[in-house]
């Protein structure tokens, strides 16, 4: 018999053993009223896995994470696209990109990595001449480490959060690298160790470009920080805590969290602008804060902002503004979905997918539509021991289904009509715990046809929200509704 569970579980996903990796036999498919999305997805789901290879190269699996044509994986596009990747089924590739890297970190390089590796796995040589010569971007040891511990949660691959190589990875980051680069929150907004050297040469890109402290690559030469790199602080330290905790040192992730703070409180002092209303991009080494680094995305994309109001306001601004080169544009849709402004989501998916989009080949694009598509429209996200949802439908008149989702060892399908109505199905694997979450105030939710009492909570950006969980058991179709959808 199946058990309605109420209680609110814990946010760790056990470990399932790396050689356990779901297998998935179909890919990932939709059906949805929606005008276009089928075709949409069809064509960023066949893209992406046009970009994935079998492992006959030297660095085996991998998908292509760069510049096409380039055959190669960098550490921002890969931390990006691994979320799609999941649901694509390519979780090993995954494993083994985010462990090339993870493995290359070393002293010699100032505990940087290798920004780009080809598929031969040796460092891209477009970026990379030696340990003293390279291109590097510094939001990407912490991007890596952040990614890494979402892939943890959403496959429940122990490699992440046991293997030597990627503890040696997280620890060093938040130590070495950090005191190496003047990252830490005491000096970050001072620092003077711009490209770890007292001089160099901006007519050599591999000497100048040695620790750029953004994404953004327009201002070389005269940026002391981007906020983007304090925002993917903030989320690796949350990361690295919950690996630490994850591996009993309780202390430990306190101070990783202290951290989180410090990061995401130097955001709002150092960078936000009261008299417009939203975050400069960059501070400069002459101390001016400037725009036009369009990185306010990645604020959202972390969750960086801990006052509520300005983070809403940075989202409503990002819906609003051009997203930049296509490479911003593909975080847009997750990050509107993740923030409420569920119809501005659909029309930047649509956008990013459209035959007319000027670069939609870039890897990065296919990838993104997936990701946002499962976690953003369909707000899945991953739970201790299974999945939650939310439907995230712009009208009620519309339906939308996600069928053959990894998770865990399961294989999955679901779908939300409108927001009062979802049904949740194991395909294959083992039972699965699923949150269904609807938005609004509901004392009860209708199982399979009958009434029974909901939790009320809020979510993060405090609307009410009402859930029922349940335990599903394979090829088992289990509805749940809100009572107006039975009226």
């Amino acid at each position: 018999m199946r058990k309605i569970l109420s209680v609110l579980v814990v946010l760790l996903i056990p470990a399932c053993g790396k050689d356990n990796i779901v297998v998935v036999p179909e890919p990932i498919a939709i059906a949805s009223s929606i005008k276009d999305l089928p075709q949409r997805f069809e064509w960023a789901r066949t893209t992406a896995l046009s970009y994935a290879h079998d492992g006959a190269d030297s660095v085996g699996l991998w998908y292509e994470a760069a510049l096409p044509g380039r055959d190669a994986f960098c550490m921002r596009d890969v931390s990006h696209q691994a979320l799609g990747a999941h649901f694509l089924g390519l979780d090993e590739h995954t494993r083994n990109m985010l462990f090339q890297f993870a493995r290359n970190i070393s002293e010699g390089k100032d505990w940087c990595s290798f920004w780009e590796i080809t598929k031969n796995g040796v460092p891209a040589p477009v970026d990379y001449r030696n340990d003293e010569e390279f291109w590097y971007n510094l939001p990407s040891n912490f991007d890596v480490l952040d990614a890494s511990y979402r892939m943890y949660q959403w496959t429940g691959d122990p490699t992440y959060i046991e293997h030597p190589a990627f503890l040696t990875f997280y620890e060093k980051t938040v130590t070495d690298y950090v005191e190496t680069w003047d990252l830490g929150a005491e000096n970050v907004l001072t620092r003077s160790r711009y490209m770890n050297r007292d001089s160099f040469d901006l007519a050599d890109p591999y000497q100048y470009a040695r620790g750029i402290p953004s994404y953004n690559e327009s201002h070389v030469g005269s940026v002391r920080v981007g906020i983007d790199l304090l925002a993917f602080q903030v989320a690796a330290y949350r990361s690295y805590a919950a690996v630490l905790q994850k591996n009993g040192q309780p202390s430990k992730s306190e101070e990783m969290l202290s951290r989180a703070v410090r990061a995401s409180n130097l955001i709002s002092e150092a960078f936000w602008k009261e008299d417009v209303g939203h975050f400069s991009d960059m501070l400069m080494e002459n101390g001016q804060t400037t725009m036009g680094g369009g990185m306010q995305t990645y604020l959202l994309y972390n969750d960086a902002i801990s006052d509520l109001s300005k983070a809403k306001l940075v989202a409503s601004n990002v819906a609003s503004s051009d997203p930049g080169n296509i490479e911003m544009q593909s975080y847009v849709p997750e990050v509107l979905y993740r923030y409420g402004l569920h119809g501005e989501a659909l029309d930047m998916l649509m956008r990013i997918s459209a035959d007319s989009t000027d670069r939609r080949t870039y890897p990065e694009v296919s990838f993104s539509v997936i990701g946002a598509l499962a976690t953003g429209l369909m707000g899945l996200s991953p739970i201790d021991k299974g999945l939650a949802s939310i439907s995230r439908i712009s009208t009620e008149d519309d339906w939308v289904e996600l069928k053959n989702v990894p998770h865990l060892k399961s294989i999955i399908s679901l779908k939300h009509t409108g927001t009062s109505s979802s049904t949740f199905t194991v395909l294959s694997g083992e039972k699965l715990i699923w949150r269904a979450v609807f938005a609004g105030s509901h004392p009860e939710l209708m199982v399979q046809g009958r009434k029974l009492r909901a939790t009320e909570s809020f979510d993060h950006l405090g609307n009410p929200i009402s859930f029922i969980e349940i335990e599903a058991y394979p090829l088992e179709n289990i509805t749940v509704s809100t009572l107006v959808a039975n009226k």
